[in-house]
């Protein structure tokens, strides 16, 4: 499976870095943090730097639908250059089937120019259920992502962007019979750009509401086993459950809003962000744990170490510190190693694989708690037996 960056605010070196280290397999563009002239010269460093890369561009259309409403931050999307494709569209401009179409050509014609691998197209989050008028009107950017691709003339492939929020997985029988729909379509796109929305206030470290995990990974055994590539933006420390699913590529950033994918990030600033505490991604406990808390157990807990080279960024004479790019590098190389407990085309193999690696993180929780060490909230075990629930829900609703 590829590792991506999910491109952001303040890239600095860091995917420079990755990429020249071999720890990704290309980029994903986010059009809200980079401006066109420097997304062009962007690609082009990538592309004779790295021309083995992935190179692909999120048009963020989504962000349309209240483009107009005050204090959104639009960023590029609407800065002194910005993209000739975007404009603020109400719904019910979009429930007319030219609008859409017109959106598409335009969003894709522009890709066009630019020397990426493949295009991705628009489309909107559907926010509450699949059976509405969101849910239609992106069946209807689905339905029309072939053709309009088609009509470009370019051997480049494209992938369908399929934005599903958590709310609109909740209904199972929705949900199936909206991948049916989905994979049943003519002029089908090459694949599937698929983003799970979490449209909470305040984003969480990785999605671990009931349900959500085992339909995320449902969609990509269902896109993936009728022949559609899927690549999944913001999924970071999710990376081996999609693995074990079909997906094709995962993507994540450094900060936390480019880990899990939120509208939110749109919205008006609500005051000044906080730092973030530096975090190290653990292979062996499945989650990030804060600097100080791999202070606390390096010594006496090694396992906890990954052991790759991306480690040296996490000095113990800096207190386990790591500057901010040696932490997304880290996470880069954690996530490498994470997939590898995926199995290609296996998924029974996968998840025993994962059943086992569950074991062994769930066995090493017990060891420090049982030497007195206490973990904080976002860093403690919680997430085993979520983890262990939503592999078995999705074993049923897949069948395997």
């Amino acid at each position: 499976m590829q590792i991506l960056a999910q491109h952001g605010p303040k890239p600095g070196d860091r995917i420079s870095a990755a990429l020249a280290d071999g720890l990704l397999d290309g980029v994903i563009y986010g059009a809200r943090d980079i401006a066109p002239s420097r997304l062009l010269e962007k690609c082009r460093e990538q592309a004779d730097g790295h021309p083995a890369s992935l190179r692909l561009f999120d048009p963020q259309y989504y962000a349309c639908l209240f483009a107009s409403e005050p204090g959104v931050r639009l960023g590029a999307l609407n800065g002194d250059e910005a993209y000739p494709y975007f404009a603020g569209r109400r719904r019910r401009d979009l429930e007319q089937e030219n609008r859409v179409v017109a959106d598409l050509e335009a969003c894709l014609a522009y890709q066009k120019t630019l020397p990426v691998t493949a295009f991705i197209s628009p489309n909107i989050v559907v926010r509450r259920s699949l059976d509405s008028v969101e849910g239609t009107i992106a069946k209807d950017f689905l339905r029309h992502a072939g053709l309009t691709h088609a009509q470009l003339h370019d051997p480049r492939p494209v992938f369908a962007t399929l934005a599903l929020s958590i709310d609109a997985l909740r209904d199972r029988i929705e949900l199936q019979n909206f991948l049916q729909e989905v994979t049943e379509l003519g002029n089908p796109p090459a694949g599937f750009y698929l983003l799970v929305e979490h449209p909470d206030h305040d984003i969480p470290p990785t999605l671990e509401e009931p349900d959500v995990l085992s339909r995320w990974m449902l969609i990509n055994r269902v896109l993936s086993v009728s022949g559609y590539q899927v690549i999944n933006g913001y999924a970071d420390v999710l990376t081996p459950y999609l693995g074990a699913a079909g997906a094709t590529a995962v993507a994540s950033g450094w900060f936390n809003t480019l880990k899990v994918f939120s509208l939110k990030k749109f919205a008006p600033a609500a005051g000044i962000a906080r730092q973030p505490v530096p975090r190290y991604t653990s292979a062996q406990l499945l989650k990030s744990i804060r600097h100080t808390e791999l202070e606390q157990l390096r010594t006496e807990f090694p396992v906890v170490l990954n052991g790759g080279p991306m480690d040296a960024h996490y000095e113990e004479d800096e207190g386990s510190r790591p500057s901010s790019t040696g932490e997304a590098l880290q996470n880069w190389e954690c996530l490498r190693r994470l997939d590898r407990l995926a199995m290609p085309a296996d998924a029974g193999e996968s998840l025993k694989r994962i059943g086992e690696a569950l074991d062994r993180a769930e066995e090493t929780y017990a060891q420090i708690g049982a030497s007195g060490l206490t973990l904080r909230e976002r860093s403690n075990k919680e997430h085993i037996q979520y983890l262990r629930e939503e592999l078995s829900s999705f074993r049923e609703l897949a069948e395997i």
